[in-house]
C-alpha cells in the first residue's frame, strides 16, 4: 500500500466516523420532533425535501444534474424501501430509546446476508448462518422487554433494518451505473412526491397528518434535513476512497453516539438486556465483516 493510498484511507476512516456520530443526531432530531407532535409522514416529507434542495446546487456544480430515471422500476423500489425504512424508524424512536432501535436496527447486515444469497446467489456457509443466528438473538433480548413497554412498535427496527437491506442490495447493483449523489438524488425525487401524495389520501391520521410548525420545530426541522443530507455525503465521500470491506466495522461508532445522546438529552440509560443485544449484534456483524474480507483476499 502507497503513502497516498494509506493517508486516503485514514481520512475515509474518519469520514466514516463522522458520518456514523450525525446519523443518531438525524434521529435525535426526528424523536424531538415526534414528542413535540410531528407526525412521521411530515418528518419524513421535509428530510427528503430538504435532500433534493441540497443536492441540486452540488449536481450542477459538478456537472451531473439530469433526470435521466434509468431502471425507474428498480429506483422506484429502492426509493420505497428507503421511505419505508425512513418512516418506521421515525415512529419506533418516538416510543424507544435511541440506542435500542438502532441496535435493533443494525441485524441489517445479516439481512443483507440473506437477500444477497437468495437474488444474488451469494454462498452462505455454515459459519456465516451461526453469525446470524447470534444476530437475531441479540436482536431478540433487545426486543422482548421493549415489546412488553410499547407492544408491536419494538419490531419496527426489524423492519427497518429489511427496508435498508432491499435498498443496500439494490444500491449495490446501481453502484457502478449511477454516480452516488446523483442516486440520492434521484431517490428524493421519488419519496417526495409518494409521501406527499400519502399526507393528502389520509390528512387525518397520526402517521401523516400535517401541521403548521413553531419556530423551535423549523430549527428542529433545518437541523435534521443539514445534518441528514451532510450525514450522508459524509458517507458518500468516506466510500470513494476507501473499500467498503474497511470501513465497515466503523459503522458500528453510531450505536455509541446514539448511547451517548439517548443518555445526555433523553435521559435513556441502557439496560443490561440492551448491553447484552448489542455486544451479540455487534460480535455477529464484525464476525460477518470479517469472513467477507478474508474471502475477497483469497480471491
Amino acid at each position: 500500500m502507497s503513502v497516498e493510498q494509506s493517508e486516503d484511507y485514514g481520512k475515509s476512516i474518519w469520514l466514516m466516523c463522522g458520518a456514523m456520530f450525525m446519523l443518531p443526531v438525524l434521529d435525535c432530531f426526528a424523536k424531538l420532533l415526534g414528542e413535540n407532535g410531528m407526525s412521521p409522514g411530515q418528518i419524513v416529507l421535509f428530510r427528503f425535501s430538504f435532500q433534493v434542495l441540497i443536492l441540486v446546487p452540488i449536481l450542477v456544480l459538478r456537472k451531473e444534474f439530469n433526470l435521466n430515471f434509468a431502471h425507474f422500476w428498480l429506483q422506484l423500489l429502492r426509493a420505497l424501501a428507503m421511505a419505508l425504512a425512513t418512516f418506521c424508524f421515525f415512529i419506533a424512536i418516538s416510543h424507544m430509546p435511541l440506542a435500542d432501535s438502532i441496535a435493533i436496527f443494525f441485524v441489517e447486515p445479516m439481512i443483507l446476508t440473506i437477500l444477497s444469497a437468495i437474488f444474488l446467489g451469494e454462498t452462505v456457509r455454515l459459519r456465516r448462518v451461526l453469525a446470524i443466528i447470534v444476530g437475531f438473538i441479540g436482536a431478540i433480548i433487545i426486543i422482548r422487554p421493549q415489546f412488553n413497554n410499547v407492544g408491536v412498535v419494538a419490531f419496527l427496527p426489524l423492519i427497518t433494518a429489511t427496508c435498508f437491506a432491499t435498498y443496500m442490495l439494490i444500491t449495490r447493483y446501481f453502484s457502478q451505473k449511477i454516480s452516488p449523489i446523483q442516486m440520492q438524488f434521484q431517490m428524493g425525487l421519488i419519496i417526495v412526491p409518494l409521501v406527499a401524495i400519502f399526507s393528502l389520501i389520509f390528512p387525518s391520521t397520526d402517521e401523516f397528518i400535517i401541521i403548521l410548525p413553531n419556530w423551535f420545530e423549523i430549527q428542529l426541522l433545518v437541523g435534521l434535513g443539514f445534518v441528514a443530507t451532510s450525514g450522508h455525503l459524509l458517507l458518500v465521500l468516506a466510500t470513494k476512497k476507501a473499500p467498503a470491506n474497511l470501513l465497515a466495522p466503523f459503522q458500528y461508532v453510531e450505536i455509541i453516539g446514539a448511547t451517548l445522546l439517548g443518555f445526555f438529552i433523553f435521559g435513556d440509560i441502557p439496560t443490561r438486556y440492551t448491553a447484552i443485544g448489542i455486544f451479540l449484534i455487534t460480535l455477529s456483524g464484525l464476525y460477518l465483516w470479517f469472513r467477507e474480507n478474508q474471502l475477497q483476499k483469497k480471491i
